[in-house]
């Protein structure tokens, strides 16, 4: 048996990390492209494929995005007082200055299609974050970096009109691709040994109130914990 392949992708998932800077120089076409080929190849409930992209690349409405964003921030900051929200202005610059955004809408009627006893909502969200992963493996093949983590309910229907989204779809996330402007090195990963149980739960890893505490007393930015103690 070769695992070659195996290996290979697992370089190319270690390797990935989030950038919050970006170059102005253009992307390729055929990157862009292939991105999406990946979000097509992605697993989904019932194979709704509940997905639409909508490619920007102008800059009059990226600066509109970047101002409803940071808008939504400020009253994000206002609700929540002690969550490290990012600069206004390092926000703005994510979308101003990538290349190109890429908003993603999730069309919710599918849900239809998911047994009625289920959560529906976490099978449409699951569907969608698995696109999203599949983008975010293929942009980094491409040598470029696909950051997410911006929109919510404070900013969701602004954007859904400015961009012409008709309803009921939902504009779920609009990542940002480019170039990173410096290195995005990946984060601090537990090791397979920390959370894998076997037949049943083992609660000798169980991670404790204090410790969870712990790590989150060390985030200084949006993005998760960095695992230093």
């Amino acid at each position: 048996m070769s695992f070659t392949k195996i290996d290979d992708l697992l370089k190319l998932m270690g390797s990935r990390g989030t950038a919050r800077r970006f170059k102005s120089d253009p992307i390729p076409e055929e990157c862009t492209e292939k991105i999406l080929q990946a979000a097509r190849r992605a697993p989904s409930g019932a194979n709704a494929q509940p997905w639409d992209f909508i490619v920007i690349e102008d800059r009059g409405l990226k600066e509109k995005i970047a101002q409803i964003l940071v808008d939504a921030h400020r009253e994000a900051r206002k609700e929540d007082m002690e969550f490290p929200y990012e600069d206004d202005e390092r926000l703005r610059r994510r979308f101003m200055d990538a290349p190109v955004l890429i908003a993603v809408c999730a069309d919710p009627r599918f849900m239809a299609a998911y047994p009625k006893a289920g959560y529906r909502e976490a099978i449409l969200y699951v569907s969608m974050g698995a696109a999203i992963q599949n983008m975010m493996l293929a942009a980094n093949a491409c040598g470029l970096a696909l950051s997410w983590g911006t929109v919510d309910s404070l900013c969701r229907d602004e954007l859904r009109r400015l961009l012409g989204v008709p309803e009921p779809l939902l504009v779920f996330e609009v990542l940002q691709l480019g170039y990173p402007a410096e290195g995005a090195r990946p984060r601090f990963r537990r090791h397979p040994r920390d959370f894998t149980h076997r037949d049943v739960f083992d609660t000798s890893k169980l991670r404790s109130d204090e410790e969870i505490k712990n790590l989150l007393s060390t985030r200084r930015s949006p993005d998760i914990y960095s695992g230093r103690k």
